[in-house]
């Protein structure tokens, strides 16, 4: 970083973080079965991912609600199996070293994930990861791909430039919301996307997470936000 400028780092939980996405995904397929009876295309499930659990429920009773598909119903049995669940999510590679790199260059950190702050702070908790600041998409009136939850996380950090702060995401909705929030974006897409080609609004596509962490263990992404 240029002497005088001041970077933020933002992560994506869900998929990014953690690999959490396979238990989200069942989780939307056994109680939408177990509740309504209700078999949905996986490519219908896996264009919400990014989103809050919030909207995915919304949608899903609108969509469906000659299954009697009620939102809130949905939404309380989802959260109930994933609270469970969420702090044995496995760590994705690179995923410790790249934020005990930025912890050790005093790089200010925040998680900003759709996933409810008492799921944030779980795994927080279980993984022992270096990060207080915490914003949750359920705390913002608009899930991603609204910038929204970004930039309360930019806000909490203490941010006042939105190109400051650097977020990486592992989906679509999360990319197109942190660009609309003005900040730099790493995307690292799951290989098996089905549209990588959609991915190509980042400003750096990573393969992993060990990609954001250079030869020498700097975070070259880290230059370019800059005051």
């Amino acid at each position: 970083m240029h002497s005088g400028s001041q970077a933020f780092a933002i992560f994506d939980m869900d998929g990014l973080l953690i690999d959490s996405e396979p238990l989200w995904l069942a989780t939307q397929k056994s109680q939408l079965l177990a509740l309504y009876d209700l078999v949905v295309p996986e490519a219908e499930l896996l264009a919400f991912q990014g989103t809050s659990t919030v909207q995915f429920c919304r949608t899903m009773a609108q969509r469906h609600h000659e299954h009697g598909v009620d939102a809130d119903v949905l939404l309380a049995a989802m959260l109930e199996r994933m609270a469970g669940l969420i702090a044995h999510a496995t760590l994705m590679p690179g995923a410790q070293a790249l934020l005990q790199r930025l912890a050790e260059a005093q790089v200010p950190m925040a998680i900003a994930s759709s996933s409810p702050l008492h799921f944030i702070e779980a795994v927080v908790h279980a993984h022992a990861l270096p990060v207080s600041v915490f914003a949750s998409g359920l705390e913002v009136v608009r899930s991603k791909p609204h910038p929204a939850v970004f930039e309360l996380a930019a806000e909490r950090l203490g941010s006042e430039v939105p190109a400051q702060c650097c977020v990486w995401e592992d989906s679509v909705n999360g990319v197109i919301a942190a660009r609309a929030a003005g900040m730099r974006v790493i995307a690292v897409p799951d290989p098996a996307h089905s549209n990588p080609a959609q991915f190509a609004i980042a400003h750096h596509i990573h393969s992993s997470l060990h990609d954001s962490l250079g030869a020498d263990g700097h975070v070259a992404v880290l230059h370019d936000a800059i005051i």
